[in-house]
């Protein structure tokens, strides 16, 4: 669904938008119409070839032998994908840990913590049992996934081989799970699970910076595993047509349909608020700082909510207090019963209750088949063990399902 049909969707809502030089490359991406903007996408166009030449030249150093992946005695799973946006990464990689922690599995995520203090070093932000940093350190993504994975230790930092080494030297994990790694090549994987949007695949089919794709869509091919995700908002029409793609770009890769889906309503504190219900014909305002804000706002939809106001921030904005109390004085004039957030943008924003007050929606990734998935992964993991690897030290780390 298109954004201009998410608006027919809901007239009456009013929307506030972060500004700056990003929307405006964006809309000329999306084919904004003009003589600038004309110019720019030629610019543009330029660029990607520039950037599809380089990658390709640095993918044939690996290829020949010349660069070598770096190697962690353990079994390693890259959740990504192949486009830039928000297509599932942190909620999948929550499942795919909760999946191998009831196999039995020692496990640790890394991540890179974009936006945190942390992002150009390293750093723990959990041990398992405790939160060690501040989202403004570890950032918005990597903080969520240590107060939500208890029992399991997060390590931060831009360079995944020194994070993986951390983890593995504190924890001895059986396994790492790296969020969001898929163009991470100086790391060996033993395992992609690579994600992608119902709706728009492979963006507009362009690499960066002309379009979304980070790498050819051809190199779906090295994915172990295919989620598609959004697929509600895409129908079954354009599912099928996606699968046929996926099918014939990765023959022979398993490939799994799924969702993000509401579970709980919550305050700010964390403790449930309300139930889910409570959002039928409540009239409400979304906010988010995400690379998909089209996909919060149409699920705050089925659930029955009627969207007065809408706030969008560029994916991992921190607010700062004016922002918060212009959406406030927004959210009053809409008459909305409370804003509605995300719970990557609830974790930067201060416990206190506000008028309208604040709850936020937590959701979670969850696949057609489960069990089909989960064998599959553990199929991919159990295999990677069988390759080499040697079992992991006698030290361990508690692991709560």
């Amino acid at each position: 669904m298109t954004e201009h049909e998410e608006s027919n969707r809901f007239p009456e809502r009013r929307r506030i938008r972060s500004s700056g030089p990003t929307e405006y490359l964006l809309s000329v991406v999306q084919g904004r119409g003009g003589l600038i903007p004309g110019i720019i996408r030629a610019f543009l166009t330029f660029g990607s070839i520039l950037y599809t030449v380089g990658l390709e030249i640095y993918l044939l150093l690996y290829r020949l032998g010349i660069r070598r992946a770096s190697r962690l005695p353990c079994t390693v799973i890259c959740i990504g994908n192949l486009t830039a946006g928000g297509t599932g990464k942190t909620p999948t990689t929550q499942m795919v840990c909760r999946m191998l922690i009831a196999a039995g599995k020692r496990v640790a995520v890394i991540i890179r913590g974009y936006g945190g203090e942390f992002e150009h070093r390293c750093a723990l932000v959990s041990d398992g049992d405790h939160v060690l940093l501040t989202p403004a350190q570890a950032g918005d993504e990597a903080y969520l996934l240590a107060r939500t994975l208890p029992g399991v230790p997060v390590a931060v930092g831009r360079d995944r081989i020194k994070s993986g080494r951390l983890v593995f030297r504190e924890f001895r994990p059986d396994v790492v799970v790296m969020d969001d790694g898929m163009q991470h090549w100086r790391l060996h994987r033993d395992l992609d699970i690579v994600l992608l949007n119902a709706c728009e695949p492979f963006g507009n089919g362009r690499m960066i910076p002309r379009g979304t794709l980070r790498e050819p869509k051809s190199h779906l091919q090295r994915a172990g595993m295919v989620l598609l995700t959004n697929t509600r908002r895409a129908g079954d029409s354009k599912l099928h047509q996606v699968r046929k793609e996926v099918a014939a770009l990765a023959p022979g890769t398993p490939i799994f349909v799924g969702d993000l889906s509401p579970i709980a309503l919550l305050a700010l504190d964390g403790s449930e608020a309300e139930e889910l219900d409570w959002l039928n014909a409540k009239r409400v305002a979304s906010m988010c700082a995400l690379g998909n804000p089209m996909s919060f706002e149409s699920m705050l939809g089925e659930q029955g909510a009627i969207l007065g106001a809408t706030f969008r921030f560029r994916d991992h904005t921190e607010l700062t207090r004016k922002e918060l109390a212009l959406i406030r004085q927004e959210a009053e004039a809409a008459g909305v019963d409370a804003i509605v957030t995300t719970e990557k943008d609830a974790v930067k924003m201060s416990s206190v209750e506000i008028t309208p007050p604040v709850r936020v929606l937590r959701v979670a990734m969850l696949v057609s088949d489960e069990t089909a998935f989960q064998l599959a992964l553990m199929s991919n993991v159990n295999r990677s063990r069988e390759g080499g690897r040697t079992e992991s030290p006698s030290r361990t780390v508690r692991c709560n399902p």
